[in-house]
């Protein structure tokens, strides 16, 4: 193993958290998580909606200007609404309606806000085998210059009155890639004095071997030494080695941890969709009975 010496943001500067929102009962499942992180974090939250100007057939322009212009206004209300919610009672917010794509726009206003985190909840949609991501979700987690907080369609019911981040499991094969979101997870297991389970996982064909945990051992010490040290004082480490299939034993793990995140360090947005879609990250994100943190390693800190 080895593992690349990823840097430990001190402490996240959550102090802009931006809402995106559809107004979808997807949506809506994430609401409790931002409230709780802004209230910990005395955040300034961005309640953002992003809607593409219509195409209509046979309208003349100044119809459709009149039509988006009361999307618009529908749009800035269902916001305001939401702000009036008893769960963020207290809580500085604002909101933004932006015209658009919805990735670019959201894209543009993180830089414009300097957001630290954007939160999203993602509608998933059944396929042959998985579930499915939403378009948008997965553009953001591929392409945002922030960390992305993302709640799937199987959230646990927990989750409607998440009060702090107790349990943090953090899978990866030690490549940059997967090590890109560890500063984010080490410095939120330090914050909030969590428990943050670093987990390995190794091919599915070890788990019938009688010496498995033996000949593990030696990788779960190395795996210690690469990560333990950079975690702080408050944070409580354990260092898990499993086999099986990647995806399915990330997620029996954050089962049996009951864990409040996951994070996982994902793709960027150079690389096809379609790639994406068979990644590892790909099946926890569209799975995952807990909202799940990723951060990709195109961008230094």
């Amino acid at each position: 193993m080895n593992a690349a010496i990823v840097p430990i943001v001190p402490a996240i500067d959550l102090k802009r958290i931006m809402y995106a929102t559809d107004f979808s009962d997807a949506s809506r499942a994430a609401l409790p998580l931002v409230a709780a992180l802004a209230r910990h974090y005395c955040s300034r939250i961005y309640a953002t909606h992003v809607f593409s100007p219509g195409t209509y057939a046979m309208v003349a322009s100044e119809v459709a200007s009149g039509l988006d212009r009361r999307h618009e206004r529908g749009a800035s209300e269902e916001l305001e609404k939401l702000l009036r919610e008893p769960l963020l009672a207290g809580v500085t917010a604002e909101t933004m309606v932006l015209r658009g794509t919805p990735a670019k726009q959201l894209q543009r206003a993180v830089k414009e806000h300097n957001v630290s985190l954007v939160v999203a909840g993602t509608h998933g949609a059944t396929g042959f085998k998985h579930r499915v991501l939403g378009s948008v979700t997965e553009e953001l987690v591929r392409s945002l210059s922030c960390p992305v907080l993302t709640v799937g369609p199987r959230l646990a019911k927990r989750f409607e009155e998440i009060k702090k981040i107790e349990n943090i499991l953090f899978p990866t094969d030690f490549s940059e890639e997967s090590l890109a979101v560890f500063p984010y997870l080490a410095s939120l297991g330090n914050e909030y004095g969590s428990r943050l389970t670093v987990l390995h996982v190794l091919p599915l064909e070890t788990a019938g071997n009688p010496d498995a945990k033996a000949l593990a051992e030696p990788l779960r010490k190395q795996m210690e030494k690469a990560l333990g040290g950079q975690m702080g004082a408050k944070c409580h480490a354990d260092f898990v080695i499993d086999s099986g299939d990647a995806a399915e034993t990330i997620l029996f793990q954050a089962r049996r941890s009951n864990a409040d995140v996951i994070g996982l360090g994902v793709r960027c947005a150079t690389d096809i969709a379609q790639h994406f879609r068979q990644t590892i990250a790909y099946q926890v994100l569209a799975e995952a009975e807990c909202p799940v943190l990723t951060f990709h390693a195109v961008h230094k800190w």
